[in-house]
């Protein structure tokens, strides 16, 4: 595919008009200039051999010719880059505890919820881990790595549940954390625009909460509103009552994110559509807990909006990257090939964006853009559809991921080339590495110690950082 300077001209012009603000030192300020070259995944296609110049954490340029820009770290490969993903459903908080499968399917979230197994098992233990506040840091870190060395570079689900103490600080660090801190609005924590909730029903949201919220929409400081809805059977009655209830709390809302969604109908579906709400699909933890999952076949033909997420690690996938494949084999064996490799990805990156009202900053590449990003090496004869070689490929196969314009993970040998100071992590059996100064509590392998010594003392063990295949 031969470059057309018109291409480039129109991508690099998108810059003109674009203020470089600079992103905070934990996500790329500074005067930090970085050159790439690698074939880049944009929404018009695929530019090969082009070079990413990144400056003060964005994207300045895209462009055919490499930058004339003197002692500036440069990598040149024959990678693909990808815009980072965008996690809108995550509890990385548990993802630190090992795989569960339960002997059998629930009808709603709350059987499993209030399920003795389960509550001896992982709620307990962790209850007692996190007591005060205690190892968030540590946790906050781990779960980080695991989200990254699959793509994401944003994600939503941690939570800081001690409100007389302050944030801590390390929420700042690697992945940019969409209800605590972004690094988008500011250089402090809590000041993001987006509300997290685990339910509507009284045990969830009492209803001073949610007039709070539904009044903060409407005076256009939360931009989005992701709560579980429906996460249930059909047939399950607490489960079909949940989405009447939200819309009597005026929530139902082009500001509401629908997470699981298992139990609404196609009529129900109709009136997400209506309201401009979207939903988060989350295939591969609905089948493990209720042997189903979204009507996502009926929510497409309704024009609605359709994000891609893993839950968490317990009973969903490791990283965005496996939920991607995950949902590919759905899509291929259970709903007649219903969403293509393309589709499946842009779920997880520049749709949840636009979900989450952030899609001016990060889920595409372009110039003025936030430089999230991630590149992989596709396996042989796959290069030619780019959805298709990560679809296929694993994530041995993701060699870098940079948040903010800052090298946070990958090859060795190529943070080395920019002028990475790094920590040897191996993963799946490839040699990766960590940006030693980007890590938010200190070198991982002490994280990691600490959490596996905690975690033997409340009876459970620290999980993988991912199940590796083939």
């Amino acid at each position: 595919m031969k470059i057309s300077g018109a291409v480039f001209s129109r991508w690099s012009s998108l810059a003109a008009g674009v203020a470089l603000a600079c992103l905070l030192a934990a996500h790329g300020a500074g005067a930090q200039r970085l050159l790439i070259r690698g074939n880049v995944v944009t929404p018009e296609g695929v530019l090969p051999n082009a070079w990413l110049d990144v400056r003060d954490g964005r994207i300045v340029h895209i462009q055919e010719d490499r930058p004339d820009v003197p002692g500036a770290p440069a990598l040149v490969t024959g990678d693909l880059i990808f815009p980072g993903f965008i996690d809108l459903h995550n509890h990385p908080q548990f993802n630190i505890f090992p795989r569960w499968t339960p002997p059998h399917t629930f009808p709603d979230r709350y059987a499993w919820r209030d399920w003795d197994p389960y509550r001896e098992k992982i709620e307990i233990p962790y209850a007692k881990l996190t007591a005060g506040g205690a190892n968030f840091c540590d946790i906050d870190e781990y779960a980080e790595v695991k989200a990254l060395i699959g793509g994401t570079t944003s994600i939503l689900g941690f939570a800081w549940n001690v409100p007389d103490k302050p944030i801590p600080s390390c929420i700042k660090g690697l992945v940019r954390n969409l209800g605590l801190y972004s690094g988008f609005y500011g250089p402090e924590p809590g000041h993001e625009r987006i509300v997290n909730s685990i339910g509507i029903l009284p045990r969830d949201m009492n209803a001073n909460t949610a007039a709070d919220i539904a009044r903060g929409i409407r005076e256009g400081r939360i931009d989005l509103l992701a709560i579980h809805i429906a996460e249930g059977l059909p047939a399950d009655p607490e489960s079909a009552e949940e989405l009447d209830m939200l819309e009597a709390h005026g929530l139902l809302t082009a500001h509401t994110a629908l997470i699981h969604a298992v139990g609404l109908s196609p009529s129900q579906l109709a009136r997400v559509h209506r309201a401009g709400a979207s939903i988060v699909w989350s295939p591969h933890s609905n089948f493990v807990l209720y042997g189903q999952t979204a009507n996502v076949d009926a929510a497409f033909r309704e024009g609605v909006t359709i994000s891609l997420a893993p839950d968490w690690s317990p009973t969903g996938s490791d990283n965005m990257l496996d939920e991607i494949k995950y949902a590919a084999t759905v899509s291929r064996d259970k709903l007649d090939g219903l969403f293509s490799d393309r589709q499946l990805v842009e779920m997880a990156s520049g749709v949840p964006a636009q979900v989450a009202r952030i899609a001016d900053k990060v889920g595409t590449l372009e110039p003025g853009m936030l430089a999230d990003f991630f590149l992989v090496h596709p396996k042989a004869g796959a290069s030619a559809n780019p959805y298709m070689a990560l679809v296929n490929g694993n994530i041995t196969n993701i060699e870098m991921v940079v948040i903010g314009g800052v090298p946070v993970y990958g090859a060795p040998e190529m943070l080395r080339t920019l002028d990475v100071k790094t920590e040897p992590l191996e993963v799946c059996g490839a040699q990766r590495a960590l940006n030693l100064d980007a890590l938010p509590d200190g070198p991982f392998d002490q994280a990691q110690a600490r959490l596996r010594t905690r975690m033997k003392a409340v009876g459970s063990e620290l999980a993988p950082l991912a199940e590796c295949v083939e």
